[in-house]
C-alpha cells in the first residue's frame, strides 16, 4: 500500500519484514490524510489546523487527531504550539535552499548507486513508473501524475539498496512534497519537471550512473532555484538557469 499522493510506502511495506502485517491505527489513518491535504496545498504552509473543524470533517475524535498531529509533527510538517495547536510548517527560503541542497545530494547518490545495483526487475519497475508520470501528464492529470513522479523518485531510492541513504532521504523529502506537488501548478516549470525526468531515467536505464548523477542533481537544483524565485521567498537565488 502506498500513501496516494506521495507514492511514499507505507511502514510496514518499508521495513522490508515478510512477518510485518500492515495494520494501521486510526491516528495513521487519518495522519495519512492530512499529509495528502499539506502535499496538495488544501492544508496551506501556516495554517493553524483547527481541531472541532478538521475532526467534523474527518468524522474522528480529538484523541486520534492530537496523536496525527504528534505523527505528523515528527515528520517535519506541523509544529505543536502552546495554545495555538498544531500549525503547518512554512518553510523560509533559508530552509528550501538547505533541502533540497541536501536531497540533490541524497538524490544524486542514490540514482548513482541504482545504476551500479539495481536488479532487471527494478529498472523495469522505474522505467514502468516513468511510462505513468508521462501518461498523467498527457492527461493533465497532477494528481497521477505527481504519484507516479515521486514513486519513480523513491523506486530510484530503494533500488539503491542503501538504507542509511533511504532513512536520510524519507524523512527530508516528505518535508517539502507540498513545493513539489506546487510546482506542477506552473505550466512551464512542470514541462521542464518531465524533461529533467526523461534525463535521468534514460541515464539510469542504461546504467550510466555517472550522468543520471548530473541529470537527477541539476532536477533538484532546478526545484530549488524555481521556489526561491517564487514571491514570497526572503532571499534571492544566485544558481544558475535549468540547464540539461
Amino acid at each position: 500500500m502506498d500513501y496516494p499522493e506521495t507514492g511514499l510506502p507505507a511502514v510496514a511495506e518499508m521495513t522490508g519484514d515478510p512477518l510485518a502485517i500492515h495494520h494501521p491505527t486510526l491516528a495513521a489513518v487519518v495522519a495519512d490524510r492530512l499529509r495528502q491535504l499539506i502535499t496538495d496545498g488544501t492544508l496551506a504552509p501556516g495554517l493553524a489546523l483547527n481541531e472541532r473543524d478538521l475532526g467534523d470533517r474527518l468524522k474522528v475524535s480529538r484523541t486520534p487527531l492530537r496523536e496525527a498531529y504528534r505523527i505528523l509533527a515528527a515528520d517535519g510538517l506541523v509544529r505543536i504550539q502552546p495554545k495555538r495547536g498544531a500549525v503547518v510548517i512554512e518553510h523560509s527560503a533559508a530552509d528550501i535552499e538547505n533541502i533540497f541542497d541536501v536531497l540533490a545530494v541524497l538524490e544524486g547518490l542514490a540514482v548513482r548507486q541504482a545504476a551500479e545495483r539495481a536488479s532487471a526487475a527494478e529498472l523495469a519497475e522505474i522505467a514502468a513508473l516513468h511510462a505513468q508520470m508521462l501518461e498523467g501528464f498527457r492527461r493533465q492529470d497532477i494528481k497521477a501524475y505527481f504519484a507516479a513522479s515521486m514513486g519513480t523518485h523513491i523506486a530510484i531510492n530503494r533500488a539503491a539498496h542503501n538504507p542509511a541513504l533511504t532513512a536520510s532521504y524519507d524523512r527530508l523529502n516528505l518535508q517539502v512534497q507540498a513545493l513539489r506537488y506546487k510546482s506542477n501548478l506552473d505550466r512551464e516549470e512542470w514541462e521542464a519537471g518531465v524533461a529533467d525526468h526523461e534525463h535521468f531515467v534514460a541515464a539510469l536505464l542504461a546504467r550510466d550512473g555517472q550522468r543520471a548523477e548530473h541529470y537527477i542533481r541539476q532536477h533538484l537544483v532546478n526545484k530549488k532555484s524555481y521556489h526561491l524565485r517564487q514571491p514570497g521567498a526572503d532571499q534571492p537565488c544566485s544558481d544558475q538557469p535549468r540547464s540539461d
